[in-house]
């Protein structure tokens, strides 16, 4: 994957050489252009992080990190692709039989192409001090692929410099032909020049070797690319095990920075995943479409080790910086593979498109996810039986057996049915509905459940078949089931909640001024509670005190709604008194939808009719004292 346009200028040149030495077919008269990985997260089998990326002819290549334990990371796999949904392996491209001084910690590799040659940059040995033998090396191949074997005999960097752990590297080639490595861990980050014969360092302008360039919250894992002239730094910041892990960006106008922090881009979301961070980025050859490629650890996992490879759609606002990412759910299995299902009881197997189930009395399939508020949607044919198949969601406690989970359950049968249950080991019928349903017919299935509310969708998207009220189980996961039938599914799609008196803010990536204290962050205010106490608001002292809301694409709004103190149980008199909301396509240009000037209202509604993406609300007056502070429990817009 071609996370640098120079990278890709430079590959080009090898295109037809790389078709030949892997049998790739023709690039696609239409570039890839998905909303996420649409074959599902992760996109590669086993536990793999740090991945780097780039662009070689035809074919994008992943190249990351062996995610064991330190003494087991003694080689390297990469992945190879030519449409961003099949991927091949390619295992040991480098192991430490080929580099003499590497022992274990085989780190972040980084691979580029120049002179004729295939170069890959890597870790080794996580050294401590200067006195320990390891560092950033740098292997040669004469394919993609490799073998790589170690071009120096020792390591190219195997110093600590400007307090840098020598691990990290990213590579990037400027227009003008100038290499550069961007590197370190231990909160450092330098940048050094790369002579043409990319195996050796040059100097910057004042003679110095390393330029220490630590934009404030870095960690580690340092990522640039260009784009419309502009130099963007990424890295990782939190700790790697944690579910704090996460990826930040900055914009200069030279590769050498200065590089202000402007926020974080990836973050971890307890819907669908903890620790994302360490990333790198795509850009499709020839367009303006970007991906960002990283790890992250399933919500079940407690093994820091327990990484996967994933991407998800970047965007970039109008102004050049970067929106939020969200991380979709989506699994349409055109790579005939269900990475990332777990099963439990029945024969399941991806193939010709789809996820088909054998007829078994409960036969479930799960994703990892831990959905509320959701909708999900599937495609869903019953293929044999008189039983019937369909989504499981708010799951917990999975085993095999026929009703061998807590949660809810809604399916399709050719008897004539759509049912809704509710099941804690046993099953309860919650309602059904006579509908014909044809064996062997595909019907799209959606399930849209917003607290206690269960609706349950076939086809027909605006009217449900099914309505019922159960706030018996609030969360869990998202998975399929089948029950004396088989049946064979298709296009999985996993968000949170769409159509009407859907609060459209809930759970989304929400930015603001600072906060009065940590807990008192943007993201409480979007969070769907006013409940959690003192500290479950969104608090800022600061005077014109601000709060955005990226609702993840242009969305229809009809009605506005913001708790205010009194809300959260606080004094009235600490009620917003006067702010606006304003509604924007792209996070530059916004138009004003409400202007509040004299509210006391503990949570004030605001009816509107305005189209928009992000949502800002304005402070003008914090409180109807003379209080500075500002005090949101929700900001909430209903579609």
């Amino acid at each position: 994957m071609g996370n640098r346009p120079c990278r890709i200028a430079a590959a080009t040149v090898l295109a037809v050489l790389a078709g030949m030495l892997l049998g790739a077919p023709a690039a696609s008269a239409v570039p890839p252009d998905y909303t996420t990985s649409e074959a599902g997260n992760p996109f590669a089998d086993g536990w793999y992080a740090d991945p780097d990326t780039v662009v070689y002819g035809d074919r994008y290549w992943v190249f990351p990190t062996t995610s064991k334990s330190y003494a087991e990371q003694t080689y390297l796999d990469a992945f190879s692709s030519t449409d961003l949904v099949n991927w091949t392996k390619h295992p040991n491209v480098l192991t430490k039989a080929n580099v003499s001084w590497a022992s274990y910690a085989m780190w972040a590799p980084a691979p580029i192409q120049r002179n004729g040659k295939y170069y890959l940059y890597f870790a080794a040995n996580d050294i401590q001090n200067n006195s320990s033998l390891g560092g950033i090396g740098v292997a040669v191949a004469t394919q993609p692929q490799g073998p790589y074997a170690d071009a120096l005999g020792r390591p190219l960097i195997d110093r600590f410099q400007n307090g840098a752990q020598p691990i990290d590297q990213d590579v990037f080639i400027d227009d003008d032909g100038q290499a550069y490595m961007f590197y370190g861990g231990w909160g450092h980050a330098n940048v050094v020049k790369l002579n043409a014969d990319m195996i050796s360092l040059g100097t910057h302008a004042d003679g110095t070797v390393y330029k220490e360039i630590t934009p404030a919250g870095y960690v580690e894992g340092p990522q640039m690319f260009k784009r419309n002239g502009k130099y963007y730094l990424m890295w990782s910041e939190g700790g790697w095990t944690g579910p704090d892990y996460s990826v930040a960006y900055a914009i200069a106008n030279s590769p050498l920075g200065p590089f202000a922090r402007l926020g974080k881009v990836l973050a971890q979301d307890a819907a669908v995943a903890r620790g994302s961070g360490h990333n790198s980025v795509v850009n499709i050859p020839g367009t303006d479409t970007w991906y960002i490629v990283y790890h992250r650890r399933p919500l079940s996992e407690t093994d820091g080790n327990h990484r996967q490879l994933a991407y998800d759609r970047m965007v970039f606002n109008a102004d050049g910086t970067i929106a939020p990412v969200t991380m979709r759910v989506r699994d349409d299995f055109a790579d005939n593979n269900a990475f990332g299902w777990r099963t439990y009881g029945g024969t399941w197997g991806a193939s010709g498109g789809r996820y088909a189930a054998a007829n078994s009395l409960g036969g479930k399939a799960l994703l990892d996810t831990n959905f509320g508020n959701v909708t999900y949607d599937a495609d869903v044919a019953v293929t044999s039986g008189g039983g019937d198949a369909g989504l499981i969601f708010r799951v917990t406690n999975a085993t095999t057996g026929t009703d061998g989970y807590t949660g809810y359950y809604a399916g399709i049968s050719p008897a004539g049915r759509v049912v809704l249950g509710r099941v804690n080991n046993n099953w309860t019928q919650l309602q059904a509905t006579a509908m014909t349903v044809a064996v062997g017919a595909t019907y799209k299935l959606r399930v849209t459940a917003i607290g206690s509310s269960i609706k349950v969708y076939v086809d027909d998207m605006v009217t449900p078949k099914i309505n019922v009220t159960d706030a018996t189980y609030p969360t869990g996961a998202t998975g399929l089931r089948v029950f004396n039938a088989a049946a064979a599914f298709d296009n999985v799609s996993v968000s949170p909640p769409v159509g009407s008196g859907t609060n459209l803010a809930q759970g989304r990536p929400a930015t603001g001024t600072t906060a009065c204290q940590a807990a008192e962050g943007p993201e409480k205010a979007v969070n769907g509670t006013v409940n959690g106490g003192n500290t479950d608001k969104f608090c800022s002292a600061v005077t014109g005190a601000w709060l955005r809301v990226d609702l993840g694409a242009s969305r229809a709004i009809n009605r506005f709604e913001v708790a205010h103190a009194q809300a959260g149980g606080e004094s009235a008199t600490l009620n917003t008194r006067a702010f606006t909301i304003s509604v924007s396509a792209d996070g530059v240009t916004w138009t004003q939808a409400v202007n509040a000037t004299a509210n006391t209202a503990a949570t004030s509604t605001h009816p509107v009719s305005v189209t928009g993406r992000y949502i800002r609300l304005n402070v003008v007056t914090p409180a109807q004292n003379t209080d500075i502070a500002t005090r949101i429990y929700e900001l909430r817009a209903f579609g």
